[in-house]
């Protein structure tokens, strides 16, 4: 394959691509108005849009006391959408499908530049067609714009290997992701780096020196966020999710080691361990293609594997510029699916999103290198219609494994397969064609129907996934206490709705204590807190971020801050009174549920319960409201 950089663009691609951005838009746009996103981030968002410094700190309540778990970068962006459009759901997930689609036309001027107009469009519609991606650019996590910088990082390195210049770009754009997810942003660095020492130009050691020197400016933009934090003088929000409110912390420890191996640096350590296994499966080497994961991201893995290891065969003679294409896209999926089939730690299936565009660029690519081979007389030309009969029993054994979901379905995707084989064979070539690519996006295709037509919970919006609903391993979880379940699980789902009683609750608290820094904290994590920050605009604090692990404040803290009138009131939400103790249990949570255990006893030792009848019909509902005054 040759690359595309000087072919103009033609009148039919420009309508095939401009279909696809359509198609796209579409499915990530649809529903719009009535959109359930992550709570925790919106409500972020929301305080990010009306606080300067909680805007810079990502922080996540208007009192300053947290942060958000990651870095600010996408909820800028989010931020930018509120603004403009004032705090809707909508306008958040209007900025993702814009990011979205954005990653879908850079993905094909990526391959363009590579393989050519027609794997650079079929990329694009595989790209758009991915499930998880679907899922994640409906929703609200930073995924989406990881996704977007590091496909402009791969245009920069595409472009650097004629003109050295575009390659310090690169890393600035690997650096911005860093601010969007951290290390998550750095797994492809090997696909990025290896594509430029195998195809640029000039010698080994210019080519290792000019690599130095945009992985140089990568570290400088990625640290540039966490030095200015970790070094500001002033006052600032506690990290969210740390032990002791490091960013480095947070960077390396919570979303570093921890979710990559498990153990305990950071907030969720025993926790994570938990929810590795649940939210994603157990690690190693066919993880991408289990229950929990297969149907998110894998219909296409098996042809793009396929086709990478092909095009490793016949390396040898190939032209630098081919080579170059295969290792960008080769070492992304390779160094992406090792560490997430083996990740240890917190891991869900929404983090496969990173891998869509290796795939979706390598099976591209693979099924436009098995076109031109079928239409050659050689043995070759076999390799077409087995790429499509391979790829349509996969779809066959992952729409199995929802037997009552649309169930003609499966049989549909074989049939096409078979009848896109009989027609290659029979040389039928443009019944193949379309009989052939509808057995390969048929699976997929319907799974994003499925994912943009049916409405997602609040449980749902935190863990997003793509087609019909699963039991999902976020239920257990979550969970405090493993008897308690259904009630924190209620509890969850209740997170965009301000009851009667809560409305009651905010307002005793403010007629009460309108001076005071916070007008009401609540125990308990974010889920708590949710209600009051994504409706009103009083400054409420969830104590503990978000799960109330966090030493945000620890017990003597909030000692602390009750003797400087700081705040008053603390809101023990219902859900702890029903769980039947607030500490939770331990052999699900671990270790972590220390800190909100000693906080909230000395709540109960140091404060005083305020009748339900003297704060309102409704109050009882909302929990126990302590009165902490002296």
């Amino acid at each position: 394959m040759a690359p595309a950089a000087g072919v103009r663009t033609g009148r039919g691609e420009r309508i095939g691509l401009g279909a696809v951005l359509v198609v796209a838009a579409v499915a990530w746009v649809w529903a719009l108005g009535s959109r359930t996103l992550q709570p925790y981030y919106a409500a972020g968002v929301h305080t990010m849009s009306r606080e300067g410094p909680a805007f810079f700190f990502a922080g996540f309540d208007p009192a300053g006391v947290v942060t958000v778990d990651k870095p600010p970068l996408a909820f800028w962006t989010q931020t930018l959408g509120v603004v403009l459009f004032g705090f809707h759901p909508w306008a958040i997930a209007l900025v993702q499908a814009a990011e979205g689609v954005a990653a879908v036309f850079v993905l094909h001027r990526v391959v363009r530049l590579w393989a050519g107009p027609p794997a650079a469009l079929l990329a694009a519609a595989l790209f758009a067609l991915t499930p998880i991606t679907a899922a994640v650019n409906r929703g609200n996590q930073p995924d989406t714009l990881l996704v977007l910088l590091l496909l402009i990082a791969a245009y920069c390195v595409t472009r650097a290997i004629s003109d050295a210049r575009w390659l310090p770009w690169a890393g600035v754009f690997v650096g911005l992701g860093f601010l969007t997810k951290m290390l998550a942003a750095w797994i492809v660095l090997p696909g990025l780096a290896l594509v430029y020492f195998v195809a640029a130009p000039g010698s080994r050691g210019r080519r290792l020196a000019r690599l130095a020197l945009a992985g140089g400016v990568m570290l400088a933009v990625s640290l540039s966020w966490p030095v200015v934090v970790s070094l500001w003088p002033g006052a600032k929000p506690f990290v969210g999710s740390t032990t002791d409110g490091s960013i480095w912390q947070l960077a390396f420890g919570y979303n570093g080691l921890t979710r990559l191996v498990g153990g305990t640096t950071g907030i969720g350590g025993g926790f994570g361990a938990t929810a590795g296994a649940a939210l994603g499966g157990g690690p190693g080497p066919l993880r991408l293609f289990d229950t929990e994961i297969g149907g998110q991201i894998a219909w296409l893995l098996p042809l793009a594997l396929g086709s990478l290891a092909v095009a490793a065969c016949r390396a040898r003679g190939a032209a630098p510029e081919t080579k170059a294409g295969w290792a960008l896209w080769g070492g992304w999926l390779v160094a992406g699916a090792a560490v997430f089939s083996f990740t240890g730690g917190i891991f869900h299936a929404y983090y496969t999103a990173e891998l869509a565009p290796a795939i979706a660029a390598l099976a591209a690519a693979g099924l436009v290198t098995a076109w031109r081979w079928y239409r050659s007389t050689g043995p070759a030309r076999f390799v077409l219609p087995a790429a499509v009969a391979g790829t349509a029993v996969f779809a066959y054994v992952l729409l199995d494994r929802t037997p009552d979901w649309v169930p003609w379905l499966r049989y549909t995707v074989l049939a096409l397969a078979l009848l896109a084989v009989v027609a290659a064979l029979l040389r039928a070539s443009r019944v193949a064609v379309v009989t052939g690519l509808a057995a390969v996006v048929a699976g997929p295709a319907a799974y994003v129907g499925e994912t943009a037509a049916r409405p997602v919970s609040v449980l749902e919006a935190a863990d997003p996934r793509a087609g019909p609903p699963s039991a999902s391993g976020l239920d257990t979880v979550v969970a405090v206490n493993t008897r308690a379940e259904a009630a924190y699980v209620r509890f969850i789902d209740s997170a965009y709705r301000l009851g009667p009683g809560q409305r009651e609750v905010l307002a005793y608290a403010q007629a009460q204590a309108p001076s005071a820094a916070i007008t009401l904290a609540v125990e308990g994590g974010t889920y708590g807190a949710d209600p009051f920050l994504l409706n009103t605009e009083a400054r409420v604090a969830a104590l503990g971020g978000y799960l109330g692990f966090d030493p945000a404040p620890s017990a003597a803290g909030l000692a602390t801050w009750v003797s400087a009138g700081k705040v008053r009131f603390v809101l023990l939400p219902r859900v702890f009174t029903e769980i039947g103790h607030a500490g939770g249990d331990h052999a699900t949570v671990g270790d972590d549920a220390a800190e909100l255990t000693r906080r909230i006893g000395w709540e109960v030792q140091h404060c005083r319960p305020v009748p339900p009848e003297r704060i309102g019909p409704d109050a009882a509902t909302a929990g126990v409201l302590f009165d902490c005054a002296p």
